[in-house]
């Protein structure tokens, strides 16, 4: 009980530190249900319940406004009672104005044990208190805990920051997209999205602007997230094997792997692992949102299960801190990007190849019919070299004659144009313009 009312004593005496805004909505606050948001590790989830507990203070008297972080050590040994006991404490210690609810914002809740029970306990006992969840695990958006709170909460998906946050965060902004092309910023955009490409969008990386300082911070973020969130939490005692596998999935990042390989690669440097072990750390490293794996597009779940995958790593930085950035890299970087941008709004991502060879990196099943935008999306660092352009095209246009659409989107790192091939209406743009024309569609 003291070491809460010790924090509590702590926050209210806290002052806030000066912080930029990310890209949510206000609106959050008035939502009935309790806003759970999950996300990678230090990708700004505590700086947006700042941001809303700053313009909640704006109304809201100060002790009527609570925050928890279960990662603190002065709340170590967690127990499982530092929620179910949290608003005794509170309301014995501090004076509370009932003419305003209480809102408490309880990060990293995946920390306490049985979190769950308490959470539900008080959404149902206490109509005047409007809980705030966050979490760095996945599974607080599976059915297990859809289930235990029975549709209780509403989730949002936080990310690194996005290309125009990222521009944001550098007191950068984008010219008229129209002109963009034409622009006398476009080298220093370019130069912005190497930058961005290659230490991606952690908010405290970004911030950072010696580049030993970034690495170092991105090897220590890939660290936690290793120990903490997937060797800790999954109890893995083949520590070597999850690293080993880890670093092969990191280095073949927007390229083809399939489980078998992986198993074959790692058993021919000594290391006695099944299968069935690999696909169950495939969902951890999932779970831990380290990366995410994508599937072939086909209506066949055979096909979905047996073809090779794509792994997309959260955070372009983390590439960095898993291997050395070669020459030939930037192709996959920007990939990745894409990818990061895409699942911010897309659900169900897949590639297509067919079986003469040819291959879209992303097709978006919830945009195929509609035509509103493009479903098929490839990706080329230098859309400038003929073979390289041809090959590219020739793809799009075979996708589209088997997805009967005639759409079709090439982002590159510094090519403008507009395509027509055989039907199929193709526009090439550079990645500074899709990535910010994404965000404003959505």
């Amino acid at each position: 009980m003291e070491k809460l009312r010790y924090y509590l004593q702590w926050w209210f005496e806290y002052e806030i530190a000066p912080f930029v805004e990310r890209e949510i909505g206000a609106s959050i606050l008035d939502s009935s249900l309790i806003p759970v948001l999950v996300g990678p590790r230090r990708s700004g989830k505590s700086t947006i319940f700042y941001q809303l507990i700053t313009h909640l203070k704006k109304e809201v008297p100060l002790h009527n406004i609570l925050y928890i972080n279960y990662e603190d050590d002065r709340l170590l040994p967690l127990e499982g009672f530092e929620l179910s006991e949290l608003l005794n404490v509170y309301r014995q210690s501090f004076l509370v104005d009932s003419n305003y609810p209480v809102y408490a914002f309880l990060d990293e809740i995946q920390n306490l044990p049985n979190w769950e029970k308490s959470v539900r306990r008080l959404y149902e006992t206490e109509p005047d208190l409007k809980m705030f969840l966050t979490g760095s695990n996945s599974r607080m958006l599976s059915y297990d805990i859809a289930t235990a709170l029975r549709g209780r909460t509403l989730s949002f998906r936080i990310f690194p920051l996005n290309w125009c946050e990222y521009l944001k965060f550098n007191n950068l902004s984008l010219p008229e997209l129209s002109n963009l092309r034409y622009s006398p910023q476009i080298d220093s955009l370019l130069f912005e999205c190497d930058h961005y490409l290659r230490y991606g969008g952690f908010p405290q990386v970004v911030l950072n602007k010696v580049i030993q300082l970034k690495e170092q911070i991105l090897r220590e973020y890939l660290h936690t997230i290793f120990f903490a969130d997937i060797i800790e939490r999954y109890e893995i005692r083949q520590v070597k094997v999850m690293d080993a596998f880890i670093k092969m999935l990191s280095r073949q990042m927007s390229s083809l792997f399939s489980i078998g390989k992986v198993h074959n690669s790692l058993k021919s440097i000594g290391f006695n692992v099944s299968k069935n072990t690999l696909i169950e750390y495939l969902g951890y490293l999932e779970e831990a949102f380290l990366g995410k794996s994508v599937s072939i597009y086909s209506y066949s779940i055979k096909d979905q299960l047996q073809y090779p995958r794509k792994f997309y790593l959260s955070d372009n930085g983390l590439y960095l801190a898993a291997s050395y950035v070669k020459g030939e890299d930037w192709g996959r970087l920007l990939e990745n990007a894409v990818h990061s941008h895409l699942q911010r709004h897309h659900e169900h991502i897949c590639y297509w190849k067919s079986r003469n060879g040819y291959e879209v990196d992303f097709v978006l099943p919830d945009l195929l019919g509609q035509g509103s935008q493009p479903a098929l999306i490839q990706v080329c660092y230098d859309f400038s070299d003929e073979k390289v352009r041809k090959r590219e095209i020739r793809s799009i246009v075979k996708a589209a004659r088997e997805f009967d659409t005639v759409q079709g989107l090439i982002v590159t790192r510094h090519t403008w144009e507009r395509i027509e091939q055989d039907g199929v209406q193709i526009e090439a743009v550079p990645f500074i313009q899709w990535a910010a024309e994404y965000v404003s569609k959505q």
